[in-house]
């Protein structure tokens, strides 16, 4: 009989503190539990944000005085972009492509698609990692001071880290075998 009452009494005690169990809980939301557990941050819905958001592209066709006609076409890489993270923001910059085409004469003298993998970034100096830029900008302008003559086509890749910008000159240059010269204007 004594061991019956020591049973009644653990399984009223058990009850008893399982009913006051989480009591404290009661009146605190899953979001005031997760982050008193710092949990929070692995059950949030993180947005993943991307620039430009869908695709985007700028086309302008050109034509000079002398001839010479640059039609250049900026579209978007949705497979590409470089992610930045800032301020507890994580950010991911879209790369571009640019496709180049020069007619002089109502001859195709100059054909080329420029993103990062292409040959013309060699000229960039040792410890410039493209993988921090995006190709933000293009224009076309005739003020080369030794081929004034000639169209050139300039674009820029921005770092939104380091708040850099390299720009690079491409000038269709019809000597010899060569198609194109290139020059980096800001490094």
């Amino acid at each position: 009989m004594k061991n019956l009452f020591y049973i009644i009494a653990f399984v009223f005690s058990m009850v008893f503190w399982a009913c006051t169990d989480g009591q404290e809980r009661m009146h605190q939301s899953p979001q005031e539990i997760l982050q008193e557990n710092k949990l929070l941050d692995s059950f949030s819905e993180k947005v993943i944000r991307f620039i430009p958001e869908t695709y985007a592209e700028k086309t302008t066709d050109t034509i000079f005085d002398n001839g010479y006609i640059v039609k250049v076409k900026m579209y978007t890489d949705m497979d590409n972009h470089i992610t930045v993270k800032l301020d507890d923001e994580t950010v991911n910059y879209r790369d571009y492509n640019l496709d180049i085409e020069v007619i002089k004469d109502d001859e195709s003298i100059l054909y080329l698609t420029i993103n990062k993998s292409h040959q013309i970034h060699e000229q960039l100096r040792a410890g410039v990692d493209l993988d921090e830029y995006y190709l933000r900008d293009f224009w076309i302008a005739k003020d080369n001071k030794y081929h004034k003559n000639i169209p050139g086509i300039y674009f820029e890749y921005y770092s939104p880290t380091s708040k850099d910008s390299i720009i690079q000159e491409i000038l269709p240059y019809q000597e010899y075998d060569v198609k194109y010269m290139t020059s980096v204007i800001t490094n």
